[in-house]
């Protein structure tokens, strides 16, 4: 077993363990939190019911795979599988309880319906950046070392390295599908319902998380070029700075068009 494995095991479990105690009461800090349990006492307590058991369960059985010894890579793709179905299922229960709650006459006050955009154009942008990669990747398969460079500090040069499917496949993938579920999930008020955007606001905001997708394709891209041997490594700063500038403006525009 190695040191990192027994470090994700401890907080999945200690993590399952403060969910599942403080399951009765809000926290700031603790807890499953998504609009639906902002909204709805039982919704908190159900999806956190839901949540401390299954994070404590996860680790237990993670733990089982690392003391029989499975690869560092199908110990990281199991956790990364048990998360994403933990927030699947957790926002599932959420959303029954809340709906059931709204039917009731003692209902408090909810949000509007979902804003009404066509989310269709910039989900296929992104999950064409999603595809291109993978395309890159298969090309570039047979050239990457068994190790890759996955982080650059500022004068470009390597700092932190991964196996090649994790460093070529996981990471970039999961950083990639993340501008995905935003875009999709924020259009919902009750998973976030702090945030109020107009129709114009979330057209914006969906302008945003697409070249954001775009822009950690073109990053990942990027290194996987370097690993790969056909680039320097200082394109990838120049890249990131880019990358950081075009999200800022982003970010600005968003703000104002709220």
């Amino acid at each position: 077993m190695e040191w990192v494995e027994l470090y994700i095991v401890m907080t999945l479990f200690v993590a399952g363990l403060l969910t599942f105690a403080f399951r009765n009461k809000r926290q700031y800090f603790i807890g499953f939190r998504i609009g639906y349990t902002y909204q709805s006492d039982d919704a908190w307590r159900k999806a956190n019911t839901f949540a401390g058991i299954f994070m404590m369960a996860l680790s237990l059985f993670l733990l089982v795979l690392a003391i029989a010894g499975v690869s560092l890579n199908v110990f990281v793709l199991v956790m990364i599988a048990g998360i994403l179905l933990l927030l699947f299922l957790g926002t599932l229960i959420a959303k029954k309880a809340y709906e059931i709650e709204d039917l009731s006459n003692n209902a408090p006050e909810r949000p509007t319906e979902p804003i009404n955009v066509n989310v269709r154009p910039y989900i296929i942008v992104q999950l064409s950046a999603v595809v291109f990669y993978l395309v890159l990747t298969i090309l570039l398969w047979d050239k990457l070392p068994e190790k890759v460079a996955i982080h650059f500090n500022a004068s470009g040069e390597p700092d932190n390295f991964a196996s090649k499917e994790v460093g070529a496949i996981i990471l970039p993938l999961i950083a990639q599908v993340l501008p995905i579920m935003m875009t999709l999930l924020l259009r919902e008020p009750g998973f976030a319902p702090q945030l109020k955007f107009s129709e114009k606001g979330w057209m914006v905001f969906a302008e945003l998380m697409t070249l954001v997708g775009a822009g950690i394709a073109a990053i990942a891209s990027m290194a996987l070029l370097y690993n790969a041997g056909l680039i320097p490594s200082n394109w990838i700063t120049y890249g990131a700075f880019v990358f950081l500038t075009v999200t800022f403006v982003g970010i600005y525009r968003t703000l104002s068009a709220r």
